[in-house]
């Protein structure tokens, strides 16, 4: 709850027939707290939504078989939501009257921004459950995949795991959770992100929906110029990228597969472009012995030959990192052939955060972060990666 921050919490299956504010207390840490609840039949089922009362703003809670609602608002950025806690039933027969249920309010709410969350027991295809064996199957793949298409809904791909269910004995488990999205909801937060955490006690997997506003995602890759004059690094990247098998969807497909090329790439830098500057001086001092030699006496073939190695090693390798410092110094000195040191980018990134504005006053209003507007599709990202496919002929 610390580490994550969260706004809203969904639970199911609590198997409480009550709840009161002591319990809500100790599972949101003592944070102000508010939360809907509908009651377990028996042992069976329960749904408990929580959320912050200082970031969200909950106006109507409601509740029908296996499902808990609510309705309300983000504060911050004011926008209205409707989110639906959902535990399943395991009968098929149960499940499509739910579908149908929900179906059913989920066509009023066309146009609005909608979270449909929890527990399905259902998957949308084989690949989504692993059996003990290959006969047994799941055959209500149809009902729920129409569900999800006659309510336009969004089915994110899952991050970090194949499944959110595991058995104790490890020999099934389902991706049976799972957040659903309407496109207006998805409009409004473009980068939405659906992790599966680490599993604890529980046999299921928690689902963590990450809508930063100011999530910029991943950090961009380095390339270093110099790269492409290092023998071998074409056909390294070629063997590398084919070796990636990744599942799933098109632009996650290439996302992950350029993470794993940038791992890779640094293990490759650290191999063979680390410490150039000992390198150097190494092969500097070795030329050194071999002028000395060749002062008294006079010099054998093979000395010779391996001054001429020296030589030329101690020229790709000065040649080399040179344009490393050059690449790095990212200023107008660049031009001038100028290799600044880390001292020199110290003291410009103290000046660049003591003139850094962090917000600004607009008519009497503070306005900090990023602008939504600005977030929207930047075609540069997507012309740098084709630049990269072609120079690498993937």
């Amino acid at each position: 709850m610390k580490e994550k921050r969260l706004w809203i919490l969904c639970l199911q299956e609590t198997k409480l027939q009550r709840c009161h504010d002591g319990v809500c207390l100790s599972v949101w840490d003592g944070q102000p707290v508010a939360f809907s609840f509908r009651p377990s039949l028996r042992a069976f089922g329960g749904l408990l939504s929580l959320w912050d009362s200082t970031e969200v703003e909950v106006w109507s809670s409601s509740s029908f078989d296996h499902v808990l609602s609510i309705h309300g608002r983000f504060i911050s950025s004011n926008d209205e939501f409707h989110l639906f806690n959902v535990y399943a039933p395991c009968n098929g027969n149960e499940r499509r009257v739910l579908w149908d249920s929900l179906s059913s309010r989920l066509q009023a709410l066309r146009g609005k921004k909608v979270c449909v969350c929890g527990d399905f027991n259902a998957v949308r295809c084989r690949a989504e459950r692993r059996f003990v064996s290959a006969s047994r199957g799941a055959l209500d793949f149809g009902p729920f995949n129409q569900f999800i298409v006659a309510n336009a809904l969004i089915d994110l791909p899952l991050c970090g795991r194949n499944f959110t269910w595991f058995k104790r004995d490890r020999k099934l488990m389902s991706r049976i959770d799972r957040f659903l999205l309407s496109e207006d909801w998805c409009l409004v937060w473009l980068n939405c992100v659906q992790v599966a955490l680490l599993r604890g006690l529980s046999d299921h997997c928690p689902l963590f929906l990450s809508v930063d506003e100011e999530n910029w995602g991943p950090r961009p890759s380095r390339f270093l110029k110099c790269w492409s004059d290092n023998l071998g690094y074409k056909e390294f990247v070629r063997n590398m990228w084919s070796s990636f098998q990744v599942e799933g969807w098109g632009r996650y497909v290439l996302k992950e597969k350029f993470k794993l090329i940038k791992s890779a790439l640094k293990d490759w830098h650290a191999s063979h472009l680390q410490n150039l500057p000992a390198q150097i001086s190494t092969l500097k001092e070795r030329m050194a012995v071999l002028d000395r030699r060749g002062e008294f006496d006079e010099m054998s073939v093979d000395d010779c030959n391996e001054l001429h190695d020296v030589s030329t090693n101690l020229h790709s390798l000065s040649r080399l990192n040179t344009s490393i410092c050059w690449q790095q110094s990212r200023n107008q000195w660049l031009r001038e052939g100028d290799a600044n040191n880390k001292y020199f980018h110290s003291i410009l990134s103290s000046y660049r955060r003591r003139n850094a504005i962090y917000s600004v006053l607009v008519d009497g209003v503070r306005i900090e972060g990023v602008h939504p507007e600005e977030k929207k599709n930047r075609h540069i990202v997507y012309i740098f990666i084709l630049c990269l496919l072609h120079f690498f002929n993937i």
